[in-house]
């Protein structure tokens, strides 16, 4: 429907909104089946678990967005130089638009509310389905005022502002694509951090909470937490407790107390973890800060 109208208006704000939304519709396709493949189990093929995928999704849908809103302003920008230079602009045809807007406004609302529904019934961990609501959200926002900017460009004609009339459809592909980039942005650099395996994918206060709730457990075990190592991976946090025992400890000893570990973290993070429990006398990081 966008390309349709697009061809028939020329309106480059029209082709940045439904490329946008596009890219949003068919990325839905795809997350759904990577969300399923995170919620199998470990693996010989994936020993860790599937959830490295979903930051990999993540990335690569940021940066098929990036690209389009970075056309957009290429575009745009040709347009103004031309208009600048004496060039002329074919004016955009409105006719027809404002079914397309409504019925952008009215799908994006639709799938914001069924991301939505998935990620409260996923239990609120799947930062993937929170972005992809928060982003159909935002959409349905940008769909109503670029349909309101576009279809309101004729009343700059009895205005001062009438000389920009020509290129209010470039005008507004700038303001749109500065409106766009921040988010992008922002989840780009999360899932980079989760795909690195940077300890910046576990906030700081989360990781504080974790260590206190395992303190008092691991103290009764006469286990003297040295640190508790946390990164995440999708919807999964994987975490390494290391921690130096005041007497001999069996292996099934260990163990036992790696589940129970693990079965706090889970309580405390409401979410899937993967846990191990390391019993040593040196800091883990000992080595790299000398």
């Amino acid at each position: 429907m966008a390309l349709v109208f697009f061809w028939r208006s020329g309106s480059d704000a029209l082709m940045l909104d439904g490329l946008y939304t596009a890219v949003m519709a068919g990325a839905s396709v795809i997350a759904g089946r990577i969300s399923r493949t995170a919620l199998q189990p470990r693996s010989r093929a994936y020993p860790f678990g599937a959830s490295g995928q979903e930051p990999l999704y993540v990335l690569f849908r940021t940066l098929v967005l990036l690209g389009i809103i970075a056309f957009a302003m290429v575009s745009a920008t040709g347009k103004i130089v031309t208009y600048l230079q004496g060039g002329s602009i074919a004016p955009v045809r409105l006719a027809g638009l404002e079914w397309y807007f409504s019925s952008m406004v009215l799908l994006n609302l639709w799938l914001w509310r069924v991301f939505v529904r998935s990620w409260r019934s996923s239990g609120r961990n799947s930062d993937m389905l929170r972005g992809m609501a928060l982003t159909a959200r935002f959409d349905a926002l940008i769909s109503a005022c670029t349909g309101m900017a576009l279809l309101g460009s004729p009343l700059l004609l009895a205005t001062p502002l009438a000389p920009l009339a020509p290129i209010a459809d470039a005008l507004l592909v700038l303001v749109l694509s500065g409106a766009l980039l921040g988010e992008p942005i922002v989840i780009l650099k999360g899932a980079m951090a989760e795909a690195a395996g940077s300890s910046q994918s576990i906030a700081a206060a989360t990781q504080n909470n974790c260590a206190n709730a395992i303190a008092p457990m691991l103290a009764q075990q006469e286990c003297a937490l040295i640190e508790l190592a946390m990164i995440r991976l999708g919807r999964t946090v994987t975490a390494v407790a290391y921690v130096e025992p005041g007497n001999a400890m069996t292996a099934g000893q260990i163990d036992a107390l790696r589940l129970a570990v693990e079965k706090e973290l889970v309580r405390t993070l409401d979410g899937p973890v993967l846990c191990e429990v390391i019993p040593t006398a040196v800091h883990p990081y000992a080595e790299a800060s000398t």
